[in-house]
């Protein structure tokens, strides 16, 4: 049997806007060269004189043999006057380094497919996702392998699976089906801990769905008590995470959002969240886009791009969990925002998700803080960490 590509319908979709993008690329990147493309780039007549001041050796590995020095102006000194990269015209595709030549694409082989996805940090990949109706038309085509290679493990199939049922078919508004979702997780760590036999999942995926027809699902969500002292601490912490590792932290588009968030400020140095989740209930769910969809949209983009719950050194309850982090934060941001402007666009929307996917996605650390922070505030059992998306 041939091996599989898995691929979104939103990977056809993109095509880099270049000069009209919002936020390009082309600026505020740790940009490395390969040694293969470093020497085309440095031999060829058209860059050589501007490749012999913006190119840095560092000689780390093969695949990271140079980097770009970037402008005073935080941009790539190889583009030119409208924004276009010079090394692509002068010296073609070929000459590029593998960040430039791939990004914003993802592929990743789990088991013995390659799945096919893009990196949401790229506001042209954030509209195309939250707003496209193509975006999640998914093909399944054969590679032309046929190597024989081990599947994933049982239960992370059964779990990305069933997580991806209860988002899409249970009838859920978001909220609910991340939590329903919790509820899958925790069974799946047990089964991978080898505390439960693998049928303990079927079983508990039964039993949500069960549950989830007869409103059973609201009931127990509604159990959990909002905590808005906990939703404080962990967005101003995390909030000055996300400020401190930004690459563009000091550009109009990241101090948009932050502007928003210090306007929710009191002379007291406090942040208000209950004015945060106020904008949410009265103004944002009643009066904006359709949000349940939205929310939808990028938790299918978030348990495919990763494949849901997997990750090399979490556990999948924490894997959920930072996934309830990535919700949280975006709603906060969205409400003040909203708060701010009265109002929100499109392209609102669309910076909100991207703004904090430039760390999120691309910054290892950041993950990291978050989770130490989830510990550092005893929000890592299902109820605490689902209190944070309670908005009243």
């Amino acid at each position: 049997m041939e091996n599989l590509i898995i691929k979104p319908g939103y990977t056809s979709l993109f095509n880099c806007i270049g000069e009209q993008c919002p936020d390009s690329c082309c600026n505020d990147w740790m940009i490395t060269f390969d040694k293969q493309s470093y020497k085309k780039t440095l031999s060829n007549k058209y860059l050589a004189e501007i490749a012999s001041f913006a190119l840095h050796e560092t000689k780390d590995s093969e695949s990271e043999w140079a980097v770009i020095k970037l402008d005073e102006n935080g941009g790539c000194p190889f583009l030119n006057p409208q924004k276009l990269c010079n090394i692509h015209a002068k010296a073609g595709v070929d000459a590029l380094s593998h960040t430039c030549k791939t990004y914003p694409k993802r592929d990743q082989f789990i088991g013995p497919d390659k799945y096919n996805s893009l990196y949401l940090s790229c506001p042209e990949v954030t509209r195309i996702v939250l707003f496209e109706d193509e975006a999640f038309q998914f093909a399944a085509n054969a590679s032309g392998n046929k190597t024989a290679i081990p599947p994933s493990p049982a239960w992370l199939e059964k779990s990305y699976e069933y997580s991806l049922d209860l988002l899409l078919n249970s009838g859920l508004h978001w909220q609910e089906a991340i939590f329903t979702i919790g509820l899958l997780i925790k069974t799946s760590h047990e089964v991978k801990n080898n505390k439960v036999k693998i049928e303990q999942l079927d079983n508990r995926y039964q039993q949500l769905t069960h549950m989830a027809q007869l409103g059973m699902v609201s009931q127990q969500l509604d159990t959990i008590p909002y905590s808005e002292l906990s939703q404080t601490h962990t967005f101003v912490a995390i909030h000055d995470a996300l400020c401190t590792m930004h690459s563009r932290s000091t550009r109009p588009r990241f101090m948009s959002i932050n502007d928003a968030v210090n306007s929710l400020c009191n002379e007291e140095n406090n942040y208000s969240i209950e004015t945060i989740n106020a904008t949410w209930n009265e103004m944002i769910e009643k009066q904006v886009a359709n949000f349940d969809e939205i929310f939808t949209k990028f938790l299918l983009y978030s348990m495919f791009h990763n494949h849901f719950p997997m990750h090399s050194e979490q556990n999948p309850e924490q894997v959920f969990q930072q996934l309830v982090i990535d919700c949280f934060m975006v709603r906060c941001y969205l409400s003040a925002l909203y708060n701010n402007k009265k109002g929100l666009t499109q392209d609102d929307i669309i910076k909100c998700f991207q703004v904090y996917h430039v760390v999120r996605q691309h910054k290892p650390k950041f993950s990291e803080r978050i989770q130490d922070i989830l510990t550092e505030y005893n929000l890592t059992t299902l109820p605490a960490s689902m209190s944070l998306i309670k908005t009243s």
